[in-house]
């Protein structure tokens, strides 16, 4: 009780005595902390320090308001009233959220890239396929053009006709061939490994398939290359005879004597027998038959041959003309002439077999080799076992 009484005193006595002279902090209290006699908490003494420069007054300054700072917002609900606090969200929520949506921008991008690169594809391919297409038609109007072209040369010229008829096959099969490689290589852009396993594969498939069309493609590429015949040449094969018009992959056409187009599968041509009377050469021989009596002088039967078929105007003097006689006894005795003659053109062939007959037989008539025949008429009114009647022929 008394210490609280003079408590008051004590502080008040400094006041009573007036002001006193200025003197550090420090002496005014004693170093040691005053103890609150009413049970108080212990107050620290106040101690001297030396006086701080302008720049380390700004930063402890600035780093009071730092603190305070972090303060505020390391203990945001301390500040904010209770009513309006805001439940915290879990740790890594806010990570998740922006993990998730950067995903799925990442797969909407990735659809989106993936229908674009499909319709770039398609369009691609629409377009080579086109353009493929377009390769082929030019191609076949080309080789069309070049067949026109060759037939037209080879019509105006007989020297230069079977060269230019050549070239229709080769220059067939070498355009076709360049147009495929045009269009798998430089269109479909296909290398050379893919195009040979798929060459493989399609040959396969395709031989099980067409066998037979692919014996006749084989057998057309045989004939252009070993070249037993040419287009042009008179040819028999099997029981056909005529002139070859067209070599083609599948079939070769040959035109008859009697103008009908007959083709024949190229395998039938490779595995058969086939005849060529001018091998390539603008001229051809041309056997013609002639007929006399047993009776006649050969020698000047020969002789009237051998001169009509040189003074025939289709027939080729640069070449030997012979005559061969032969006896035949079929119908009675005969003898047979065979005249083989060169003509200048194959295609006069028939034509001159015909004029030497002709000139043959009127020579023939005029050195009277050739007489007429008696006729034997029967009388087939009068009974049987009567003498049949003979009446000479006038």
């Amino acid at each position: 009780m008394i210490k609280r009484l003079f408590f008051p005193v004590l502080l008040l006595l400094p006041l009573l005595a007036g002001p006193a002279p200025a003197r550090p902090a420090a002496s005014i209290l004693p170093a040691l902390a005053l103890t609150d006699p009413c049970g108080w908490h212990a107050v620290p003494a106040l101690q001297e320090s030396p006086p701080k420069p302008p720049e380390a007054l700004e930063d402890s300054v600035t780093g009071a308001g730092s603190a305070a700072a972090d303060t505020a917002v390391v203990n945001p609900v301390e500040a904010a009233p209770a009513s309006t606090a805001a439940p915290a969200d879990p740790p890594g929520a806010g990570s998740r959220e922006t993990r998730s949506g950067k995903e799925q921008e990442t797969a909407a991008g990735d659809d989106r890239n993936a229908l674009q690169a499909a319709r770039e594809t398609a369009t691609n391919f629409g377009m080579r396929v086109a353009l493929a297409v377009l390769v082929l038609v030019l191609t076949f109007f080309a080789i069309k053009g070049v067949s026109y072209v060759l037939e037209a040369l080879a019509e105006r010229s007989a020297e230069r006709r079977l060269l230019y008829k050549r070239i229709v096959p080769i220059a067939r099969v070498i355009l076709w061939a360049v147009a495929l490689y045009v269009v798998l290589r430089g269109i479909f852009e296909v290398d050379a490994q893919g195009l040979i396993a798929a060459a493989a594969a399609i040959g396969v498939a395709v031989g099980f398939a067409a066998q037979d069309l692919l014996k006749n493609i084989f057998g057309g590429l045989v004939i252009i290359f070993d070249t037993p015949f040419q287009v042009g040449d008179k040819i028999r094969v099997g029981g056909t005879y005529g002139e070859v018009v067209t070599i083609g992959l599948r079939s070769t056409r040959i035109v008859t004597p009697d103008d009908n187009l007959v083709s024949v599968p190229n395998s039938q041509i490779v595995d058969g027998q086939v005849s060529n009377a001018n091998a390539g050469a603008l001229d051809c021989q041309v056997v013609t038959d002639l007929y006399l009596p047993s009776w006649v002088d050969e020698s000047k039967a020969v002789r009237i041959a051998r001169q009509a078929a040189a003074s025939s105007k289709y027939v080729y003097l640069q070449k030997p003309i012979a005559v061969i006689v032969t006896d035949e006894y079929d119908d009675g005795h005969i003898v047979h002439l065979k005249v083989k003659a060169y003509v200048l053109d194959a295609r006069y062939e028939f034509l001159l077999m015909s004029d030497v007959t002709e000139r043959a037989r009127r020579a023939f008539r005029e050195e009277g080799l050739l007489v007429p025949a008696n006729r034997v008429y029967l009388d087939l009114s009068r009974t049987a076992g009567a003498p049949d009647a003979e009446a000479p022929a006038g």
